[in-house]
């Protein structure tokens, strides 16, 4: 396991928590994006008093925006569209973390997977997160010994980045891929960015969630992702560098790649 020992750093939350603190960057981002569509209505009420010829292409270019990053939104939340899973062995299946509550499911996703000898070895990715599945997935009756993870990544780029810096030592680059609908689009980028070729597997969301938890999640994906999307096509993250306490880290996460495969 590349742990807390190789990698030092601040760790105060899970990335799927439910709370105010959690809450106030997508709800600050929802409320500049409802700003920004009353004041396009706000203009194109005063272009209809002044200029009557803007107001057709005003009107129908807000709406095809917003139907545009509607439609946008129910294919991030419910993972739609996603390639299918051609059911072919490949050379790892790797679980990225997302919090507590949906590391269970993870879990037995990733155990069926193994025992249909879908790929040789497990590895499990994210801050607060790898430990805890692990043992979910021994628990389960898998091998302890083609189990291995990374509790380093504190995002879905950093996910990506340790993973690859770690298995691409050891000459994988096929992978299925499992987190949640969600989450799923984000982290099938920034794998194949990073080099692999990937599978994704979706995970449920946990069936005892209520409305706001489920809320929250849809919320944070689908506002955010098209200014994500945007992001890669700008500055595609394989070329963006890391700063330089990550590119020491990433580092030491290819010399531990270089080195062993199993969970201590």
């Amino acid at each position: 396991m590349f742990d807390s020992r190789f990698c030092p750093r601040e760790f105060t939350q899970f990335p799927i928590e439910f709370g105010w603190q959690q809450l106030r960057s997508p709800i600050l981002l929802f409320l500049a994006i409802l700003i920004a569509v009353i004041v396009s209505l706000r203009l194109i009420a005063r272009k209809w008093r002044f200029k009557q010829k803007w107001m057709l292409p005003s009107v129908v270019t807000l709406l095809f925006s917003l139907i545009a990053v509607g439609l946008l939104s129910i294919v991030v939340v419910n993972g739609l569209f996603l390639p299918p899973d051609p059911g072919t062995s490949v050379d790892a299946i790797v679980i990225l973390g997302r919090g507590r509550a949906l590391r269970m499911e993870r879990a037995r996703v990733a155990t069926q997977l193994w025992q249909a000898k879908r790929a040789p070895v497990i590895f499990v990715s994210g801050r607060g997160d790898a430990l805890p599945i692990i043992e979910l997935l021994i628990a389960q009756g898998v091998p302890k010994n083609v189990i291995d993870g990374e509790n380093c990544s504190l995002t879905t780029k950093e996910n990506a980045i340790f993973s690859a810096a770690i298995l691409q030592q050891r000459n994988i680059q096929r992978i299925l891929l499992i987190s949640d609908p969600p989450h799923m689009w984000r982290s099938l980028i920034e794998f194949r960015a990073y080099g692999f070729t990937v599978i994704p597997r979706t995970s449920q969301l946990p069936d005892e969630w209520n409305l706001p938890q489920t809320a929250y999640v849809a919320l944070r994906e689908s506002i955010g992702f098209p200014w994500y999307l945007w992001r890669q096509i700008v500055a595609p993250p394989s070329q963006v560098m890391p700063d330089v306490e990550l590119s020491a880290l990433l580092q030491k996460a290819q010399q531990y790649g270089q080195q062993r495969l199993y969970v201590d």
